[in-house]
């Protein structure tokens, strides 16, 4: 029981917090609702699995321990985060029609396979919770994919419990340059920070 609190309290904090997915994710379920933002929650959530996968085998802390690699990863991941802030300014919602601004699953996929901070993520989760000779790797995948999918179903929620609140043009117009501004926001953090 212990290692289950010591888990949930050290993967919760992290995976609740506001970050460029759970803003993303958020948006895309306010605009489209539930259902229509399906290929973007799967595309977040089969990225990270992958992502832990390579984690769980070690191929992570390669990744991490090469300068040129981490850069690489953490300068197109920033870019990629620019780019869906972008969609979200020029995006021209409507209270009768469909947003126009939709995330699909590639961009699920891209925006956690080049968020570098989740490689750090993951490479300390597993250092903390799977020993040499010890552990389960499947188990701890299975516990992790578990709070991501928990967790991005919250973020999702939230945005669809704010759908019903924006009923006219302007409130969409204001909602979606919040989130846009959101996503600018941490692609400068994650710019001008030195180092994860």
């Amino acid at each position: 029981m212990q290692f289950v609190l010591t888990f949930l309290a050290f993967l919760l904090p992290i995976t609740l917090s506001p970050g460029p997915a759970t803003i993303a994710l958020a948006s895309t379920g306010m605009n489209h609702g539930f259902v229509r933002s399906m290929p973007f929650f799967f595309g977040l959530f089969a990225a990270a699995v992958i992502v832990a996968i390579a984690g769980g085998l070690g191929l992570n802390e390669l990744l991490l321990s090469s300068p040129v690699a981490f850069t690489i990863i953490r300068y197109a991941g920033i870019s990629y985060i620019l780019y869906l802030a972008w969609k979200l300014f020029r995006a021209r919602p409507q209270v009768d029609g469909d947003n126009p601004v939709s995330y699909g699953f590639l961009d699920g996929f891209l925006l956690t396979s080049l968020n570098p901070k989740y490689y750090v993520l993951v490479t300390v989760f597993f250092s903390q919770f799977l020993k040499p000779g010890e552990g389960d790797l499947a188990k701890l995948l299975f516990g992790l994919g578990l709070v991501l999918l928990g967790s991005q179903t919250v973020w999702l929620s939230i945005g669809v419990g704010l759908r019903p609140l924006l009923k006219s043009e302007r409130a969409l117009r204001i909602q979606t340059t919040i989130f846009g501004i959101l996503l600018a926001m941490v692609a400068v953090y994650l710019l001008v920070k030195d180092g994860f």
